[in-house]
Formats: C-alpha cells, sequence, structure tokens
C-alpha cells in the first residue's frame, strides 16, 4: 500500500522523505502530479488517485499544506467519508503523499486516527541545535567526504541553524572539494558566502560582548541590505533570554553539559553565554527595555530604526 504521510517543521527533511519516495516509485516527471491544499480541493487530489493514466500505470500524488489534519482547518462530513473511503481502498500503483508542514497533526480527529493506522508516517520536526553537529557529520561522511569536527563547527557558526541553509553550502563545498574528498577550515572560509544570517549572529555576539566598535560595523551592514530592526530586535531577545536562562541554571548548580542536554542549544551557544560578562540583574534590565522598545515601535510611538539605534548607544 503506497500511502504516506509526512509531517514536521523541518522542510530539509519532508523534501529529503519526499525525493526517497519519487525514486522509490521510479516514475518520471510527467506522473508526478502537486497539489497545494492550501488552494486545490481535497475531491482533486481523489479524483487523480482514482483515475488511470494512458501512458504509465504508476504515478505519484503529492498533497501538500494537509491542513485538515491539523486543528486549524476540517473537512466536510462528505469530504471525509471519501477521503477514508479511498485510503481504506487505494489504487496499488499510486503513490499517495499527504503533507503537513506543522509541527504535528491534530491526534484528536477522525481523519487523523485514519491515515496514521494506514499510512507510512514520517515526522520531519527540526533538529535540536545541539544535535545539528552530529547530523552534519553523518551526512558529510555518508557522501564520502571527511571533516574535522572544529571545521563543521565553523560552518555551523557561518551558515547558522537552519538545516536547509547548511545543506546547501555544503552542495558548493562537496563540488569545490570534489578531487580530494577533504573539506577542510580553508575551504569553508573560501566557498562559504557572509550571509544574513551570520550578520545578525555576529551582531548578538558583539553585543553580548559589549563591543561597540563592531556593533556598529554589523549593524550598518544590516541596514544597508535593508534588514528590519524587529527581526533583529526579536533575535536579541531572544539571545538576552537564553543569556539569563544560562546564568540561572549556572548559579543553581548546573554543570555546563547539564544545561546543553536541558535547554536543548549548541553548546558553542551555551558557551558564550556563560562566558558573558552581563550579570543577572543587566539581563532583566536589558530585556524590560527590549520588550518596552517593541510594544513603541508597534504602537508608533517610536520609529524603528531610531529606536533600535538608540537601545545600542546605551549598551
Amino acid at each position: 500500500m503506497n500511502l504516506y504521510l509526512i509531517y514536521g517543521l523541518e522542510n530539509y527533511l519532508i523534501d529529503k522523505k519526499l525525493d526517497e519516495i519519487i525514486k522509490k516509485s521510479k516514475v518520471s516527471n510527467d506522473n508526478i502530479i502537486r497539489f497545494n491544499l492550501d488552494e486545490d480541493s481535497i475531491y482533486d487530489v481523489l479524483l487523480e488517485a482514482s483515475t488511470v493514466s494512458m501512458f504509465s500505470d504508476t504515478k505519484v500524488i503529492i498533497a501538500d499544506n494537509s491542513s485538515f489534519l491539523s486543528s486549524g482547518k476540517t473537512l466536510t462530513d462528505e469530504e471525509l467519508k471519501e477521503v477514508i473511503k479511498y485510503i481504506n481502498n487505494p489504487f496499488p500503483d499510486v503513490y499517495l503523499v499527504f503533507i503537513l508542514r506543522e509541527e504535528k497533526p491534530d491526534s484528536r480527529k477522525k481523519i487523523t486516527k485514519e491515515l496514521t493506522k494506514i499510512c507510512k508516517v514520517t515526522e520531519c520536526n527540526k533538529i535540536d541545535n545541539y544535535r545539528i553537529n552530529d547530523y552534519v557529520s553523518n551526512y558529510i561522511r555518508d557522501n564520502g567526504y571527511s571533516i574535522s569536527s572544529s571545521s563543521v563547527e565553523l560552518l555551523i557558526s557561518k551558515v547558522g541553524y537552519d538545516l536547509s541553509n547548511i545543506m546547501n553550502e555544503l552542495d558548493k563545498l562537496f563540488i569545490y572539494k570534489d578531487s580530494d574528498k577533504k573539506i577542510t577550515k580553508e575551504d569553508i572560509e573560501e566557498v562559504i558566502t557572509k550571509n544574513l544570517e551570520k550578520n545578525i549572529f555576529e551582531l548578538t555576539n558583539a553585543i553580548v560582548n559589549k563591543n561597540k566598535t563592531k556593533i556598529n560595523q554589523i549593524y550598518k551592514e544590516l541596514t544597508l541590505s535593508g534588514e528590519d530592526p524587529i527581526k533583529l530586535l526579536i533575535t536579541l531577545s531572544n539571545q538576552f533570554r537564553l543569556i539569563l536562562q544560562v546564568k540561572l541554571m549556572r548559579q543553581s548548580g548546573y554543570s555546563e553539559k547539564e544545561i546543553v542536554s536541558t535547554l536543548k542549544e549548541h553548546p558553542y551557544r551555551i558557551n558564550l553565554a556563560m562566558n558573558s560578562s552581563y550579570t543577572i540583574t543587566d539581563l532583566k534590565n536589558k530585556m524590560v527595555k527590549l520588550s518596552q522598545l517593541d510594544y513603541d515601535i508597534v504602537t508608533g510611538k517610536v520609529d524603528k530604526y531610531f529606536g533600535f539605534e538608540m537601545f545600542l548607544l546605551e549598551i
């Protein structure tokens, strides 16, 4: 029975699983039919799944954004009846793939219970930051390349924790190092461009380290590239919150390893937070100021560029 349910928030893993199903089916691109259920009807999916092609017995039907499996959208009684009718007697040569790009389906729904009982289910949620190193290292090794753990750290520090971005950069590195299959720090510096996420990451690091020269330099680069101060504000708030959590846990006697395990963050971020010169009182004050700034910007009391720049001047 070729019925699948893929769900989760990590688009890279979803696409990877979908590619595996398509390869298994051995169909041509002409026999891959995609539906977006934010726009298309479930009846369109079922009709296609029940229609025999003149050119091939086998086809892959992708029902993306199957949000009827979540709490946000529901099927009518008639739609529900037709879906259940099909999945209990599917066409044998049709690969039907339901994709839900949310953390998990609503297990209380009848349709969820029916699909999870019959379909081959794959969860594709985001990998915890502290596990990304191992995932990337294994991926590189599985593709026949070698890399040191410190080079993996450098790669992630440059690209950020977004798995899709990491894999895109690895594709470039694989092509660049196709001859000797050994990826070094020099290769990473040469191939991977300094992206926006890294700039934001460096800005938060500079703020945490109270490096005013670097703060001004990176902020200018970000504003020239059109980065929204509200995004910077949110990122910075999250960073201060993490540092506060780490400081409080450290004060309560947690070891660095225990903090990494509990917060499920990358060891580099935890180490950075532990070595921050901000006190717990400083951090609480900064978070209050950022919260007030966010409110003032949203309500129109303060221009977002002016407000964020004034906050940086107080660092």
